[in-house]
Formats: structure tokens, C-alpha cells, sequence
């Protein structure tokens, strides 16, 4: 009787380790399928960075994680593609809308905070940078990285511009979006709210002065055919958050969740590589097409930025950043 209990025992123990590890490998050979959506198209250096994620990803989790990139907005506007996100619909996302990802974004809009790419990445890459990265956590979005997203110069028909003065009375078209807006009343100018696609014709026919946009706009737009003068200024960088539901994230087992983060920050590296060299791509095409540049030197950039105090007080009064987030953020710019 005893022999008999202590067989039926070890049968049931092998049975049990035997099961245990058929889920451990059912576990370990699952393959995660996940859609990601932009609103570029398939020539942009967002898409072609993105490329370069999907071939790490995939042969770095031994084809356990599947990227699908849906460009050009395949899966909607971007707006949509945030709120397919949170409800889980949409694995990962990588694009604007920031207040949609996180209010604490629009630090990286402060005006003139950033003079290079280089100094973005030393907030992006620091803990305020990761503070926040995971204030959209509130949103259910998990933000796993967050690059460059092009910084903005300023075209206008009326005169060079060297220092605020310049812009005081100038028509300037903006898009709506709010640390735009509220950067060129700072410096005097009288935005014009007109669609992007109309901005040519404006500009053509005077009802705009100027307009302010990356490099790779003004060139593909072709608004130098239409402006007398630029001034270089990067007055304003734009982040380019990488992001995945939380949901989602929080599914993944830890391997794969390492991987997807290294992902990321190989997407905002090539990303960042990719902008460098299209900007000078750009430059030279408008410089070509007859445009006047001018670069403000130190102390024109300083009246700048005097100028646009206002701006940092508008947002900290809103309680989107903090007085200490902006001042850490300066300290981190400063630092070697």
C-alpha cells in the first residue's frame, strides 16, 4: 500500500514539473505583435529611424516581439491614434499632440532652453527627463524615450529680424499650438492663426508676414520662394516622444520590456542623426533659393530670451512645469 501511495506521489510530482515547464516554454516562445503609428510619411526620418528600431526589436528578442509600422496616418490622425493607444487598441505610438501625452512636455517647448539637439538630449537623458517620461503614466501611456523633434526658425517679408525689436508689429503665422502662440506675442509679433497647407499662398499674398517652422518645412513647403529673410535662431525645439500603452507594457515580461526601452533609444539616436543631416540638406536648399540668413549672435540672443520671460511664467502659473523643473532644466543645459 505504502509502495503504491509513494508511485502515485512521484507520478503526480513528474506530471507537475513536467506541465510547469511546458507553460515556462509556452511563455518563453510567445510572440507579442505590436502596431505602431505616425502620421510621417514613409520618406521622413521619423519612419526610417522607426525601420531601424523594428530590425533591433525583432532580431534581438528572437522574433518574440513583432513591430507593424503604419505610416502616413493609416490608422488616423494623431489625436486618434493617442486614444486608440489608451483603450489598447494601438500598441505604440510615436508623434505630437503633447498635452494628449503629458502637460509636462511642454517644458521641452520653452522657448529658447535648448540651443542645440546635443543640450535637448542632456534633460531627455537626465531624471528630469525621466520625471517626465513617467508623468504619462497618468495617461496609461508608458513614454519610453523622447528625442528631437526639430527645432524652429523664423522667415518673414519685412526685414531682417536681429533682436525683438524686429518682430514687434510682424504678421506671423503659427500653428495652434499654445508655447507658439504665446512665444511670438512675448516677442511682439501679431500671430495669424492659417492652416499649414494655406501658409504658401498667405505668405505669396502678404496676408501673412512670415511664419516660423523646422528647416525641413520651410524647404518642402518651399516658403523661401515666398520670404525675403531667416533668421537661425532655434527659437524653439520640439520633442519626439516614443511611447507605449501601459497596459501593454506592464504584459510584457521583463526580457522583452529591456529591449523594447534599448529599442527606443536607438530609434531617438538614428532619429536625431537623421535630423542633423536633413537640416543641413534644408539649409542649403533655401540658402540656394536666394533667402537672406541671419544668425543672432549671444547678446541679440539674450534680448531673446528676455523677452520671452513671460512665456516661462505663463506656464509655471498654469502648473504644467515647476519654477524647479525650469531652473534644473537651465542647470543641465549649462553643465559640460
Amino acid at each position: 500500500m505504502k509502495r503504491t501511495l509513494v508511485l502515485v506521489l512521484c507520478i503526480v510530482v513528474a506530471m507537475a514539473t513536467l506541465f510547469g515547464a511546458g507553460q515556462k516554454d509556452a511563455a518563453a516562445d510567445k510572440v507579442y505583435t505590436l502596431k505602431l503609428g505616425h502620421a510621417s510619411t514613409t520618406e521622413s526620418t521619423r519612419h526610417k529611424a522607426l525601420l531601424v528600431m523594428k530590425e533591433y526589436v525583432e532580431k534581438e528578442s528572437d522574433g518574440r516581439l513583432k513591430i507593424e509600422i503604419y505610416p502616413a496616418g493609416t490608422l488616423g490622425d494623431e489625436n486618434a491614434m493617442i486614444e486608440a493607444m489608451k483603450l489598447g487598441t494601438l500598441e505604440m505610438f510615436v508623434g505630437g499632440v503633447f498635452d494628449s501625452q503629458s502637460p509636462m512636455l511642454n517644458l521641452y517647448l520653452m522657448p529658447f532652453f535648448f540651443p542645440t539637439q546635443a543640450d535637448l538630449m542632456k534633460v531627455s537623458r537626465s531624471a528630469l527627463g525621466d520625471k517626465i517620461r513617467e508623468s504619462a503614466e497618468a495617461q496609461g501611456i508608458k513614454m519610453l524615450a523622447v528625442g528631437d523633434g526639430g527645432s524652429r526658425q523664423i522667415t518673414n517679408n519685412v526685414r531682417p529680424i536681429k533682436s525683438p525689436a524686429d518682430m514687434k508689429g510682424l504678421k506671423l503665422r503659427t500653428p495652434p499650438i499654445e508655447s507658439i502662440i504665446e512665444a511670438m506675442k512675448a516677442l511682439g509679433a501679431n500671430p495669424v492663426s492659417i492652416p499649414y497647407g494655406d501658409t504658401y499662398m498667405a505668405l505669396k499674398t502678404n496676408v501673412a508676414d512670415g511664419q516660423e517652422n523646422p528647416l525641413a518645412n520651410i524647404g518642402d513647403m518651399k516658403f523661401f520662394e515666398v520670404q525675403k529673410y531667416m533668421t537661425m535662431i532655434d527659437y524653439q525645439f520640439h520633442p519626439e516622444p516614443l511611447d507605449m500603452g501601459l497596459d501593454m507594457w506592464n504584459k510584457l515580461p521583463a526580457d522583452l520590456q529591456a529591449i523594447i526601452q534599448e529599442g527606443a533609444w536607438i530609434y531617438t539616436d538614428e532619429q536625431n542623426r537623421l535630423r542633423r543631416e536633413l537640416d543641413d540638406y534644408y539649409f542649403n536648399m533655401i540658402v540656394a533659393g536666394g533667402i537672406q540668413v541671419y544668425r543672432p549672435n549671444q547678446s541679440e540672443v539674450d534680448q531673446f530670451i528676455a523677452a520671452c520671460k513671460p512665456v516661462y511664467d505663463f506656464f509655471v502659473k498654469k502648473g504644467v512645469v515647476t519654477q524647479a523643473d525650469l531652473d534644473e532644466a537651465r542647470r543641465l543645459v549649462a553643465a559640460n
